[in-house]
């Protein structure tokens, strides 16, 4: 070679080496340099903590990430408390069923950074509540589907062989797992509904059966505002409410062949582990709580039950990691929360808590457990409920069902009260 081409190889090799060492150097920095990520929320500590801990020997970002626990009941007064005084932290879990009444504290995320195609194609459909037409609120984190305890000694004992698929075969079932004495006292009962207070996650079941019979609740109209359609009629001229309504209050009602529940029974979930309560509609993460409380318990996890030839509507609490006005640190906030959401977190969080993730990619492989695959398939058919306030929809709810079981109204004037209630509320929200 001449001494020219020499000259320029060794120049252009020491430019090649010189690139690759400024690359290395910017891609270890921008990893580190995430910063300072303080993170609220309501899930145990210990539960995040092991997540970040795991994830953190293969994610520089998560360095000086810290996790404060609060107090479900207190969270969003925390969270107001901190934005006012300029103490907002980085990063919130944020719960969906909060979204719609509390989306003003948080900052959107724009599709620039995480395109709504990507969302999409990346997480659960349930996950999709935190959309918007101007960007993200969160990225989805945790998810905890509902799914279907059931006794199998009361069933064996009943002659019934599985947990029921639709809701139609819990009439049938009522009669042959439910038993009273001679004066009409319950001491067994196969599923609790109709009642309220004692019915754990009362509001998530009878929401799921009116949107199973094509009824959303509440939708959005073409200025992008909350719309309640509960009133709303189907083709048939008939309200699925209010069918819903009927076929929820009839398991407490005395002069039904459905009776099985009274607002003198314990809470459901304590029936249930007490051995006295054929089917208990709960959330996936309750199978080691149930377990803890009786080892000796015979029973199974099934698919939550839908509406025969229904829409597919099984609810879940959902989380998403969220940027808080007042965030000192959004961008490092969002590296955060696009690795807690990557596949390497929501591998350690599915080992830690045995609940599906709400990505995609981790649910496209059927896994060996077989709670874990109905876990799964729950998370696929799950919905988050657009609530326009968690607290005051509990309340007109209740009452609705109340207004019902006590005659105070007929079913669709109870229907009707409770769409005026919920106008009133989304008037005020707005």
């Amino acid at each position: 070679m001449k001494p020219f081409q020499t000259i320029l190889l060794v120049i252009f090799a020491v430019l090649a080496l010189f690139a690759v060492f400024l690359f290395a150097t910017f891609s270890g920095s921008s990893r580190s340099d995430v910063g300072k990520v303080v993170i609220w929320g309501s899930l145990p500590k210990s539960l995040v903590d092991d997540v970040i801990n795991d994830t953190r020997p293969t994610e520089n970002g998560l360095k000086d990430v810290e996790y404060t626990y609060i107090p479900e009941q207190a969270f969003l007064a925390s969270l107001v408390e901190a934005i006012a005084a300029g103490k907002s932290p980085d990063l919130v879990l944020f719960p969906a069923s909060s979204l719609n009444a509390e989306k003003e504290k948080l900052q959107i995320i724009s599709y620039k950074s995480f395109s709504r195609r990507q969302f999409q194609d990346t997480f659960v459909e349930a996950g999709e509540a935190f959309l918007s037409d101007q960007g993200i609120y969160g990225l989805p984190f945790y998810i905890d589907p509902y799914v279907t305890y059931w006794n199998r000694t009361i069933f064996s004992q009943g002659g019934a062989a599985r947990a029921p698929k639709y809701w139609d075969e819990l009439s049938d079932l009522a009669p042959r797992l439910t038993k009273t004495t001679s004066s009409g006292t319950l001491t067994q009962s196969a599923v609790a509904l109709g009642e309220w207070d004692n019915v754990v996650g009362a509001k998530d079941i009878l929401i799921s059966l009116i949107m199973g019979l094509g009824n959303p609740v509440v939708t959005y109209d073409a200025n992008g505002d909350l719309f309640i359609v509960l009133v709303q009629r189907s083709n048939s001229g008939i309200a699925p409410a209010e069918s819903a309504l009927r076929f929820y209050t009839e398991f407490a009602d005395p002069v039904q062949s459905t009776y099985a529940w009274n607002r003198s029974q314990p809470l459901s979930r304590d029936a249930f582990t007490g051995g006295l309560l054929g089917v208990y509609l709960g959330h996936a993460s309750e199978l080691t709580t149930i377990r803890a409380a009786n080892p000796n318990l015979d029973f199974d996890v099934a698919a939550y039950p839908q509406v025969r030839d229904g829409t597919l509507a099984v609810p879940a609490a959902l989380y998403a990691f969220s940027i808080p006005r007042g965030a000192k640190n959004p961008t490092g906030a969002l590296q955060v929360a696009a690795i807690l959401s990557g596949s390497t977190a929501q591998q350690a969080l599915a080992q830690a808590t045995s609940l599906p993730s709400v990505r995609r990619d981790m649910l496209s492989v059927s896994p060996d457990n077989p709670y874990e695959s109905i876990f799964r398939d729950a998370a696929l058919n799950a919905f988050t409920f657009s609530d326009p306030d968690a607290q005051q929809t509990d309340t007109i709810f209740k009452r609705m069902v109340e207004n019902v079981s006590s005659g105070r109204l007929s079913i669709s004037e109870s229907v009707r009260n409770a769409q005026g209630e919920l106008e009133t509320l989304i008037g005020r929200v707005q």
